[in-house]
This record gives structure tokens, sequence and C-alpha cells, in this order.
């Protein structure tokens, strides 16, 4: 049957109307999937920095990580969980434990420093597991953390991440971190910033005091009725001289990272000496600096560089804030 002028051209103006609405749908799709992989491209101010191939791999290393992470937490709570089994493994305590995919996942990322750089040496926590931790000297030295906050990946909670940093005599030069169920990278090189999701980290710090203060702090693994009053006691002195909120994460690199993007204006740990070990500590730590954030231990006499084998720390946005927190600290700290 032919069709009148009309009906063909409302025919064609309706193919016109689809034709246009799929270009946009494949124009946003192709944005989206372009803007996704400049999320997770090497800055580049970044590539102009002497860490720019060791930066690539560990973006590399710490998105594989985080994708061995996501299904586990994506189906935490749901029948899928049946599937799996993370086969725990405790390091001496009931608190403190690893599961197969941080094992994994170290193994894998080791054997990716390895096949490019099999000169490096590598401290990772899970091969460390509770034996002493190896000393960093002025080797090239590979820092790992497979999976930060494992007892929140475990019970499926997002705050969790994987954490690559590296060592250059002796000194953190390079971090990255990647927090698979939020979708963030954080890069930093020393002396060329520090960027998430591609965009630069300001390094610029409003001097919050204490009492305008979100204030984060970890527990860890301490337990007893000392080390517990220890670490209530120092929380007990912050809330009554007064703060904005208090928070506590899980993950130790995700703090320092939200340190250092303002989120938190300070996070401690280590009242009870049970602090954190320089996997918590490698690659946040170069992300914070060049944020414009500072970060000392609670006995730290001298400003200066921070000592990655410390038992406890203060990381702020601003020096005020830190000696604030720094003088609860060490009124309680064992």
């Amino acid at each position: 049957m032919a069709l009148g002028s009309k009906e063909s051209q409302s025919i064609g103006l309706v193919a016109a109307s689809v034709a246009a609405g799929a270009a946009m749908c494949f124009a946003f799709l192709n944005n989206r999937r372009n803007s996704t992989q400049s999320k997770k491209a090497v800055p580049q101010k970044i590539k102009a920095s002497p860490y720019a191939k060791h930066v690539e791999l560990a973006i590399e290393l710490a998105l594989k990580a985080g994708e061995n992470m996501r299904k586990y937490c994506d189906e935490k709570g749901t029948e899928a969980e049946l599937n799996h089994d993370l086969n725990l493994s405790y390091k001496g305590k009931p608190e403190d434990f690893c599961t197969v995919i941080d094992v994994e996942n170290e193994r894998m990322v080791m054997d990716g420093i390895e096949s490019m750089f099999p000169d490096h040496k590598i401290i990772g926590e899970e091969t460390t597991g509770t034996g002493e931790i190896p000393p960093l000297t002025t080797d090239p030295t590979w820092i790992i953390d497979p999976i930060d906050g494992t007892t929140n990946f475990a019970s499926g909670l997002p705050m969790c991440c994987v954490s690559i940093g590296l060592c250059t005599a002796g000194k953190p030069v390079m971090g990255v971190v990647y927090s698979p169920m939020t979708e963030e990278l954080y890069i930093a090189a020393t002396g060329y910033g520090a960027f998430r999701n591609g965009v630069k980290i300001t390094s610029e710090r409003k001097s919050t005091a204490l009492k305008d203060a979100v204030v984060c702090f970890e527990f860890g693994y301490a337990r007893g009725r000392k080390e517990t009053s220890a670490m209530v006691g120092v929380v007990e002195s912050i809330m009554n001289h007064g703060c904005r909120a208090s928070r506590q994460i899980g993950s130790g690199v995700l703090d320092i990272c939200y340190v250092a993007t303002g989120r938190l204006d300070v996070v401690y740990a280590g009242v009870a000496g049970d602090g954190w070990k320089p996997w918590d500590f490698c690659a946040g730590y170069v992300i914070a600096m060049e944020s414009g954030c500072v970060m000392e231990s609670f006995k730290q006499s001298e400003p200066g560089e921070f000592d990655l084998y410390a038992k406890n720390h203060i990381c702020a946005t601003n020096r005020g804030l830190l000696e604030e927190i720094r003088t609860f600290a060490n009124e309680k700290a064992l």
C-alpha cells in the first residue's frame, strides 16, 4: 500500500529521531568509557617523573587486584556468596587474618613487579606474615598491601583497597592506591603531585582546628583492659575537648587518602602500641605529602620525614591540628 506524503514525512521524522537517539546513547557511552579510561591513566605530570614506568605498572597491578576483590564484595549477603570460600588464615589472633584473595593478590602483584624490575626488593604483608619485617635498605623496594582493610573486605564493606608503594634510597617516592568498590584510584610521585581519578589533589589547606575537625582513629588488634582503656581514653579526651565528628573506617591506607583529599581532617593510630606496618603507610604517605599534609609519630621531636616502621602515627591536614591530637595521644599512649 502506497504511503501518503504526510505519512512518509512522519516515518522519516521517527527514523531520524531514533537515529539521533542512538547516536546520543553511543556518544554518551563512548564518552563515559573514555572518561573511565582517563581516570585510570597515568596523569601527564606523573609521566614526566622518573617513576612513570613504575606508576604505570602499579596501576595495572592494582586494577587487576581490585577486580579480584570486587566479585566477592558485590555478592556478599546474597545467595551467590555461598559460592565463595575466603579460606581464612589467622596470624596468631582471631581478629588478625588474611583471605585467599589477599594471598592471590600479593602473589600476582609480586610476579608483575619481578618480571619488570627483577633487581628490586619487595616487602609484602602476607609474605611477611607474623615474621620480622625486612629492614628498608637503599635498594629500590616495593611495599605492598594486597588488601588493606581485610576485615571490611571479608564483611563485604566497601572501605578496602589495594596499596602499592615504592621506596628508593630508603624513602617513599611513589604510591598507587585503588579502592575497587568506590572506583577511586589515587596516584602520587614525590615532587610531581597527587591525583584522584586523574584529577590533581589540592595542596592548599585550611588550618582547621580540632573543635572543627572530623577525627578518625583506628583501634587495630590491641585487646585487654589496659590497652582498651588507653585507646578509649584518647577518644574521650578529644570528645570532651570538642570536635565536629569522630570516625573509624577500618582501612588505614584509605584513612590517609581521605585526609589527603579533605574528607577527614586527621587520623591517628597506635595508642596501645599495636600500630600499623610499613605496608599501611608507604603509598598513602606519598599521597598525603604531595597533598600538603603532615604525618609524624607521637613522640617525633623534630619535624621531618616519617619513619615507616613507627608503631604509631598522626596524619593531619595541618601542623596545628597534628599537635593538638599529639597532646591527647601522648597523655594515654602505652
